[in-house]
């Protein structure tokens, strides 16, 4: 008898570890271009979320916006004739593309009209985009690093002591920006661009495919892995334990988890900083993967072909993990909801380090938006708002906190 009851334990703990790490990846697949544009339809380039709205940019210059959280997907880009596109950048209303070969492109109407916004870029091959407090700055292949104080109107050139101008990422922590080279590692700035040194310590491979930061510590991706600095990136450690895969193509933080896409077998996620990784491919068929985005609690990631494959967070990270140890003044913040669980108003609190624009929404269990919170720019500082779930069933929730590169979701649970 006790030989049968650890036997249906076994099984009953199997059949519950199973229906759990054998979740699935979906995937959709974008639609071809109108006739004659782009390459049909194009290695996903770049994903991007404003919090809301999924935007999509390909090789062979396709661009696709989705307001159903990639269930379908529209074609954009009329009047946008650009080759390869590279990065995408919602700020204060507007909409920007980098393209490679042809600049930068922006919208205010979602893609019914654009211009092109390369007045002072004097290198078109644009790789990256970064927000610090009200400039706008991107990263070109061959030109260095330009920044804009006037939304992308006019651009001016800011690499004094930047030896390498193939930039192919930017991050920024705090007041301080950082550049990755393609050769030359990585080098940061204290000024906004004025000045750069380079910061190279630990690094073997100065070939940089993606920066990310969170708290105090700053993460890169090369071909060797993903490497954490813990000193605002003077020095950088491997962290690849479990990571069978070292081609890093990108990187993104959902704190205090780390989620990486690589070429050649998917996507990994770590809850510790690097310390240990798992693979979170079960049904990603398409292990070649260039890009990942957040959008309320849906994981994407971009790869060959137009497929954008899709997974629920919880699925892949502790998206709910309340501790966060680099527990350091001025850096983003966001704290779990107070009261919880609530009924029906709750107080949610966060804190921004520099000026960003700012938005804070409301998903339910199945990851639809049920409210928009905030949706504007806000100075450094802290902050409370105020949730009312009057109007809501009772149930699990997640808010999630957007400013620039930084994204946070939390849970919180409604019981009337």
């Amino acid at each position: 008898m006790k030989r049968k009851f650890l036997l249906l334990l076994f099984l009953s703990m199997t059949a519950l570890f199973t229906s759990k790490s054998f979740s699935q990846w979906t995937m959709k697949v974008l639609p071809n271009p109108p006739g004659g544009h782009g390459e049909l339809p194009g290695r996903v380039n770049t994903l991007y979320s404003d919090g809301s709205n999924l935007y999509a940019g390909t090789l062979g210059g396709n661009l696709y916006f989705s307001s159903d959280n990639g269930n379908n997907w529209a074609y954009i880009d009329s009047g946008l004739t650009s080759s390869d596109i590279t990065a995408i950048l919602f700020y204060n209303n507007t909409l920007f593309v980098g393209a490679y070969g042809s600049g930068i492109y922006s919208t205010t109407d979602n893609g019914k009209s654009w211009k092109g916004s390369n007045v002072s870029l004097t290198n078109l091959n644009v790789y990256a985009f970064a927000v610090m407090d009200t400039s706008i700055f991107v990263g070109t292949f061959g030109g260095g690093v330009f920044q804009s104080k006037d939304n992308g109107t006019t651009w001016a050139e800011v690499n004094n002591g930047l030896t390498n101008l193939d930039v192919r990422t930017l991050g920024v922590k705090d007041s301080r920006l950082f550049a990755g080279t393609w050769g030359s590692g990585i080098y940061f700035s204290d000024d906004q661009g004025a000045s750069w040194l380079q910061s190279n310590i630990g690094i073997n491979k100065l070939f940089i495919y993606a920066i990310a930061t969170d708290g105090p510590n700053v993460f890169m991706g090369n071909d060797e892995g993903v490497y954490i600095s813990v000193n605002e990136g003077f020095s950088w450690n491997l962290v690849n334990n479990g990571l069978t895969n070292t081609y890093i193509r990108a990187l993104i933080i959902i704190h205090p988890n780390l989620i990486v896409a690589t070429s050649g077998q998917g996507v990994f996620a770590s809850m510790n900083t690097g310390g240990l990784w798992t693979p979170a491919d079960s049904g990603l068929t398409d292990g070649y993967t260039y890009c990942l985005a957040v959008n309320g609690s849906t994981l994407f990631a971009g790869a060959l072909d137009g497929e954008i494959w899709q997974r629920p967070l919880s699925e892949v990270v502790t998206a709910v993990n309340e501790k966060y140890k680099g527990n350091v003044v001025n850096n983003f913040k966001l704290n779990q909801n107070y009261p919880n669980p609530f009924n029906p108003t709750t107080t949610i609190s966060y804190q921004i380090p520099h000026n960003e624009f700012v938005t804070i929404r409301i998903y339910d269990a199945l990851g639809r938006e049920v409210q928009t919170l905030l949706n504007e720019n806000k100075n450094a500082g802290s902050y409370n708002i105020s949730f009312n779930g009057v109007n809501l069933s009772s149930g699990i929730y997640f808010y999630q906190l957007k400013a620039g590169n930084y994204i946070s979701i939390k849970k919180m649970v409604l019981m009337k």
